[in-house]
């Protein structure tokens, strides 16, 4: 008999590139990019409940409850879709406890939404095929249809890495890197509709060129001078504070790079108990995670 409760686990991801170009008629910028999943996760419970309207508990790990609307949760607009398309009422209790910072370029929210479209659809007894859970996902956020890749979910893994480009729309899986990541995470976020504003604003876009990003994806290259992000000079315009931290860590030989639209960074490679020290004693405000990609 299937099971009426699901707990899974959300992954977050880094953009190991982000090639950004100018918007379309339409005010979409069409990217290429390598995302990776990190291990970085929330916690999602959800059970089907009987003639009752769905309940969304969305906290933090210290138990707080988050400081946003329930409704504008992607958590919740993912149950919404997700209904529409089946055209029935699916009540549900819904748990989430967060450990991915928001707001930071490691799209813990849109990870949240693909795991409940995918718990949804396996708790109603897989009705919809990955093409179709990821055609609603984009309806509600173009990150999102990255995290929608059943081959690994049925296993309970991840989402694969991947080549995202378009609009977010096509997605070519790649194979998973062996590789440690420290992230370093500012006590502030970067409103990504500025940054992309900011973007529009530079006279110098390149054409945007895939074949980088394959060659860096298809051999696995973390090579600094291969992780580019488009959007890190428009972010530390839009936030001067993300900027002073960049140049801090440069002082002491730290050379970051930016998720998404920030204000996450990473370095490749665990970091050693001197450079740690020395970033705590320069940039107090600095949070350090030490993880891995997955």
């Amino acid at each position: 008999m299937m099971s009426d409760v699901l707990t899974i686990q959300t992954h977050a991801k880094i953009n190991l590139i982000l090639r950004v170009s100018p918007p379309t008629s339409e005010g979409m910028h069409p990217i290429g990019s390598w995302m990776h999943s990190i291990d970085l996760s929330d916690i999602i419970s959800i059970e089907r409940i009987e003639d009752s309207a769905s309940e969304f508990d969305i906290r933090w790990s210290d138990g707080e409850s988050v400081q946003w609307e329930i409704e504008s949760d992607l958590v919740y607009r993912a149950h919404t879709i997700f209904e529409q398309h089946s055209g029935e009422s699916f009540p549900v209790r819904v748990r989430v406890q967060k450990h991915i910072p928001a707001g930071g370029g490691l799209g813990g929210g849109s990870s949240n939404a693909a795991g409940v479209l995918m718990a949804l659809n396996e708790l109603s007894g897989s009705r919809f095929s990955e093409q179709q859970l990821q055609e609603m996902a984009h309806e509600i956020g173009s990150d999102i249809p990255y995290f929608i890749d059943l081959e690994s979910f049925n296993t309970r893994k991840p989402a694969r890495p991947a080549i995202v480009s378009g609009i977010g729309d096509h997605i070519e899986r790649t194979q998973r890197v062996d590789s440690d990541i420290t992230l370093l995470i500012p006590n502030f976020g970067c409103p990504t509709g500025l940054v992309y504003r900011a973007f529009d604003d530079r006279s110098d876009h390149a054409p945007l060129d895939l074949s980088e990003i394959y060659q860096a994806a298809t051999s696995g290259n973390l090579e600094a001078s291969s992780i580019i992000n488009d959007l890190q000079e428009p972010a530390t315009n839009v936030v001067p504070e993300l900027k002073v931290i960049i140049q801090r860590l440069q002082s002491i030989d730290v050379h970051p790079h930016l998720s998404g639209s920030g204000s996450t960074l990473f370095v490749i490679g665990a970091m050693d108990a001197i450079t740690r020290s020395r970033i705590s004693e320069r940039i107090p405000e600095l949070r350090i995670i030490e993880t891995r990609l997955v």
